[in-house]
């Protein structure tokens, strides 16, 4: 009775162990699957981000060159072209780039600080520098999508 009891122990403890050896060897393996896709993950985000910016690039441009033919002062078109673009950007980054199923009234508050920021320091590069407005523009948005996307992957959309 005491062996069969001992026996019955022995094997129980020997399923209990062999089924934490097998738990702990699926949990790497999704461990490291989740680091993978979360690796191609962000290598994605990073391509569709950059490539919705260099679609909002045209979007922008083709706004602000408009509305520098009306002969508007600087401000102006700055401000209509970064509003239009910004709604274009907003819209393709949370439905396509971030997937983001955050809070709108967050996100769009947000999206619009960072808009307003950007606007802001356009506008400061625009009354610094004496380059032209356009060279100024690249410039500008060049430092945007650094920033931009930084602040989307991990405060606006997250």
């Amino acid at each position: 009775m005491i062996l069969q009891r001992f026996y019955w122990n022995c094997i129980r403890r020997r399923r209990f162990l062999n089924n934490i050896s097998i738990s702990i060897m699926m949990n790497e393996r999704e461990h490291k699957m989740s680091h993978n896709d979360m690796k191609n993950k962000s290598l994605r985000e990073i391509f569709s981000y950059f490539m919705v910016s260099f679609s909002q690039t045209f979007v922008e441009f083709g706004a602000f060159a408009l509305l520098q033919i009306l002969a508007l002062p600087a401000p102006v078109p700055s401000a209509g072209s970064v509003f239009v673009s910004g709604c274009w950007n907003y819209m393709l980054n949370r439905n396509i780039t971030f997937k983001s199923s955050a809070n709108y009234a967050r996100s769009i508050t947000l999206f619009v600080l960072l808009y307003c920021w950007n606007f802001v320091y356009l506008n400061l590069m625009l009354s610094v520098l004496s380059w032209d407005p356009m060279l100024i523009k690249l410039f500008t948005m060049g430092c945007q999508g650094v920033w931009g996307f930084l602040a989307c992957k991990f405060i606006i959309f997250r």
